[in-house]
């Protein structure tokens, strides 16, 4: 297979790569999980050149588990699958793209890279559940990276390679915090709005026709429900997961209350959070939950809901033009995905003082706000935690201010 043929000639490098490539040649399983079309198997392929450069072409072989057949065969004779392809002695490495299709893959990568020392296994799958029961058996063996639809730094590598500089350039980090500021705010902020109105995934970033990102994110979606919901738990969850994700997308960053939510879906209890589970765990929402050190003042059960991808949460709902109030949600929802890497909380108390996130691992707190304000919830949050840094993340303004120790730090949101 020429892969080189294969790999967009638009393509843009992702910012996870450096990390994988620095485990090629270890013993470890490579695995790759992510959504659905969010690039995995394009990075796939583009490793594969990467090795077949490295090592040649007859030592790299790329395999396509969406092909039934191929499963099929893997899954019947796994050793006398993988012999058709050995030959010589050298390093041979196996990169198996949708590795979730695979019954008991875990086990049976196991017993490959244990019978086979000189065979490199690279992996992805876009189902985390099934991804998790694989990584059951690789304790120890094996290496996980998670691949999303583009950051807003990745697509503006596609949009503006200058804007991009700029951007790496004068980016707030909260581990080293310091005022930054652009002069080219203006577009920056075109940039944002369209990055949150039609997200991430690279197809759709890389389309110029805005109806036809449209119909390509209700194409996504459409597979997604046919391939990763009714596929791998039945069509019994088709309608009530339409449902419940539309609700869950008009209703960013509230707290969920799963009795409403079932009531919404006509399901039960017990059900409505299955549903949400099997949301989280083929990468379309993530679960925020309260922090709390106070057990007494301090909410302890309820979570928010934020998007993996804010194109996917608004062509559920037909919404590609937003009120102020919803746009308000959509740049909240933004403060969640640069910084979901990390250990994240909100803050809300039973007099309901609320703070949109704490980083937890600093008691950063982060507020995001169109204009901004220092608010008495934030305030009440300083006075009990007392953070050396917080954060206020608005469309404009760039300074900092002080309250009692803690230095509060204004910021530009394209600039996070």
């Amino acid at each position: 297979m020429n892969f080189n043929s294969l790999i967009p000639k638009d393509y843009i490098e992702r910012d996870i790569e450096g990390a994988i490539l620095r485990f090629l040649e270890d013993r470890e399983i490579i695995v790759i999980r992510g959504p659905r079309q969010s690039g995995k198997s394009t990075l796939l392929k583009k490793i594969a050149c990467l090795l077949r450069r490295k090592h040649g072409p007859q030592s790299v072989f790329f395999i396509d588990f969406e092909d039934e057949m191929e499963q099929l065969k893997f899954e019947k004779t796994p050793r006398e699958y993988l012999e058709f392809y050995l030959d010589g002695s050298g390093k041979v490495f196996f990169l198996l793209d949708e590795i979730q299709y695979i019954k008991k893959g875990g086990k049976i990568l196991k017993l490959l890279m244990e019978s086979y020392p000189r065979v490199k296994f690279i992996v992805s799958g876009s189902s985390s559940l099934d991804i998790n029961k694989l990584g059951e058996y690789l304790v120890g063996r094996a290496v996980f990276f998670e691949l999303y639809p583009f950051c807003f730094g990745e697509f503006l590598k596609a949009k503006d390679n200058r804007l991009y500089s700029e951007y790496r350039r004068q980016r707030f980090v909260i581990d080293k915090p310091r005022v930054v500021d652009s002069i080219h705010k203006d577009k920056l902020n075109l940039y944002l709005r369209e990055y949150l109105t039609f997200g991430g995934y690279p197809r759709i970033v890389l389309e110029k026709d805005r109806s036809k990102k449209i119909i390509l994110l209700k194409n996504l979606f459409s597979t997604y429900i046919e391939k990763d919901i009714i596929k791998l738990y039945g069509i019994k969850y088709r309608e009530k997961a339409i449902t419940l994700l539309k609700y869950l997308g008009s209703t960013i960053g509230n707290l969920l209350n799963f009795n409403d939510l079932g009531q919404i879906a006509s399901s039960s209890f017990k059900e409505t959070k299955e549903l949400i589970s099997i949301f989280e765990e083929t990468y379309v929402i993530r679960r925020i939950l309260p922090f709390h050190k106070n057990l007494v003042t301090e909410l302890k059960k309820n979570p928010k809901i934020y998007f993996i991808d804010t194109g996917l949460r608004n062509v559920l709902l037909e919404r590609f033009e937003f009120s102020d109030e919803e746009w308000g949600r959509l740049l909240e929802n933004y403060g969640f995905l640069v910084n979901k890497d990390r250990l994240l909380n909100f803050w809300r108390t039973t007099a309901k003082a609320e703070v949109d996130f704490i980083v937890k691992d600093k008691l950063f707190p982060l507020e995001i706000k169109a204009v901004p304000k220092v608010s008495r919830s934030l305030l009440s949050y300083i006075e009990a935690y007392r953070p050396e840094t917080a954060a206020i993340l608005n469309l404009d303004q760039s300074k900092t201010t002080k309250k009692g120790q803690t230095k509060i730090f204004i910021i530009p949101i394209t600039l996070v």
